[in-house]
């Protein structure tokens, strides 16, 4: 059984770097999406993909040596969580099972928070292209700024064209 959990040790770290790389990955697009770099963000989204995609490859194996570790023990469906793994493991590897999960637990945070930020400027950039939409619609209503006399007509549109600043 110790091997094992040595086996699926090592798979997590290695799948903990794949997130660490997809965080940095993130980052970047927050930057990206308060610089407005739209090309530049189209790049990093594919990137985020690929990255993506290996971790689901990573969670396959992951999952076979869940698997495994459970006939071995033969508990059935009973989940293998962390507090479990980590009671399972002798020392060295319980040490190094705890000190794993606290960094999983921190880049989960990480991830609610940037997912989180990065969802709010979507959200702003998607009304400040609605706002200027409607704007841009409004054009044609009525509302020119002079009458053929040349007096300044009251505006009738309710674009911010129409209106005198």
């Amino acid at each position: 059984m110790q091997p094992l959990l040595f086996d699926l040790l090592e798979l997590l770290r290695y799948e903990l770097e794949k997130y660490y790389e997809l965080l940095k990955i993130l980052y970047a697009e927050r930057s990206l999406l308060v610089e407005r770099k739209v090309r530049e963000l189209e790049e990093l989204i594919k990137e985020e993909e690929v990255a993506i995609q290996k971790i689901q490859r990573i969670e396959i194996t992951r999952d076979g040596l869940l698997a495994e570790l459970s006939t071995e023990l033969e508990i059935g469906d009973q989940p293998l969580n962390a507090t479990t793994l980590t009671e399972l493991a002798d020392e060295p590897l319980k040490s190094e099972y705890k000190h794993l999960f606290a960094r999983i637990e921190r880049i989960k945070r990480e991830f609610e928070f940037i997912n989180d930020t990065n969802k709010q400027l979507l959200q702003s950039e998607q009304e400040y292209v609605s706002f200027l939409v409607d704007e841009v619609i409004k054009i044609d209503e009525p509302g020119d700024t002079y009458q053929d006399d040349g007096h300044v007509r009251i505006p009738q549109g309710k674009g911010m064209f129409d209106h005198r600043i």
